[in-house]
């Protein structure tokens, strides 16, 4: 597990190119060997951090130096969920679809049209708290859609508007490379009513080893 942390380090710390880097963690073998280590380790189990994303998915974050900067996660969608919500990032990523299909696709946002509701997400005060702050009206208009398969990886900035779905195949599993956090909120236009906050719920150590050797039966060697 050390090794892949300190290649993951060195190459992010040297390279322009994470999608690469993420494509050599999958097509090489290291994301499955880490999972099943992980699964050996207590402390590495009780240190990793996984939830049932407000987006349907399990979000599990392997590997990251400490906040702010680069992180490996895993995602998981185990069966169909609702549409998820329209939404950008805090930062730039690259993902590799390691099993299933994922249907994404990104918008335009008129901020001087429309009547959709716009929001600003942010880290709440506790622990697992998200806080929608509205955030003014606006109109969505799509502008690309792109159904990706097993072995293919993308890179997304961190200001493109997206949505990403499950698209069959289940279960859809993803790893995804993020970069250092460049700004400290988000912009969401949710697809269904949301509260003024949500609260996501950490997964125990048995839970998560379970779910990463079930992640991990389904990589290929």
């Amino acid at each position: 597990m050390t090794e892949l942390f300190a290649f993951i380090d060195d190459a992010m710390s040297s390279s322009h190119d994470p999608e690469k880097i993420i494509v050599t963690v999958c097509e090489d073998g290291w994301l499955r060997e880490h999972l099943t280590a992980a699964t050996k380790d207590r402390a590495h189990l009780s240190d990793t951090l996984c939830y049932r994303h407000p987006n349907g998915f399990y979000k599990m974050k392997l590997l990251s130096p400490g906040a702010d900067s680069w992180a490996l996660r895993v995602h998981i969608w185990d069966g169909p969920v609702a549409q998820s919500d329209v939404h950008d990032h805090r930062w730039d990523f690259s993902s590799y679809i390691l099993s299933g299909q994922l249907l994404e696709t990104q918008f335009a946002l008129d901020r001087d049209a429309g009547t959709t509701p716009v929001f600003e997400l942010a880290k709440g005060a506790s622990s697992g708290e998200y806080r929608y702050m509205p955030d003014g009206v606006g109109r969505l208009s799509e502008t690309s859609r792109t159904r990706r398969t097993p072995g293919e990886s993308y890179t997304l900035d961190h200001r493109v508007l997206h949505r990403a779905d499950p698209a069959g195949g289940y279960p859809v599993i993803t790893a995804v490379l993020q970069g250092r956090d460049v700004r400290r909120t988000t912009t969401v236009v949710p697809a269904a009513e949301r509260t003024e906050s949500t609260t996501v719920t950490r997964l125990g150590s048995e839970d998560v080893m379970d779910l990463m050797e079930w992640v991990a039966e389904r990589l290929v060697a």
